[in-house]
């Protein structure tokens, strides 16, 4: 049974490590603010095509582990994580269905809401967000989101993950 799922595994821990290097990967000051959320995409891309899998306390300890690293204050990619993949399994029957552009459109909705929890969980850290500028992640991560879901799709055929319903 674990040998057969061996290339799921591999293709799923495999996309979120390099999903992980690019979220930290250093860029200039102007740039940061445009960076896409790539562990909340590829976590996204995962819980949609196999939501039956998709473990609750696994993404939590992966917002754990991504607090830890980028050194916000613990618990808030978890809570952005868990929050995100519940809305993304009630709905994915639904956005399966959608074309690329309008899952680009629910994936905006989806990060801009982990956007939102992302600045009241600094506010309550005593951080204050000003203005929109917060939210342009959300569009980058939106705009990303055909390429990225297309080139997994790719990877998902090549080994012969199915989806599941």
């Amino acid at each position: 049974m674990v040998r057969e799922r061996f290339p799921t595994y591999l293709l799923l821990f495999s996309s979120l490590l390099l999903a992980f290097l690019l979220d930290i990967y250093p860029l200039a000051l102007e740039y940061r603010v445009l960076r896409p959320q790539f562990v909340l995409l590829v976590a996204i891309y995962w819980v949609f095509v196999l939501p039956q899998s998709a473990s609750m306390t696994l993404l939590f300890l992966l917002g754990l582990m991504q607090d830890i690293v980028v050194g916000v204050p613990l618990g808030q990619h978890a809570l952005i994580f868990v929050v995100v993949a519940y809305l993304c399994l009630r709905s994915c029957r639904r956005v399966r269905h959608f074309a690329r552009w309008q899952e680009a459109l629910w994936i905006l909705c989806l990060v801009a809401l982990g956007q939102a929890i992302s600045g009241w969980v600094q506010s309550l850290a005593g951080r204050e967000i000003t203005g929109w500028q917060f939210l342009l992640p959300a569009l980058a991560s939106a705009s990303v989101w055909p390429l990225l879901s297309l080139v997994m799709d790719v990877l998902r055929r090549y080994y012969r993950i199915a989806r599941q319903i």
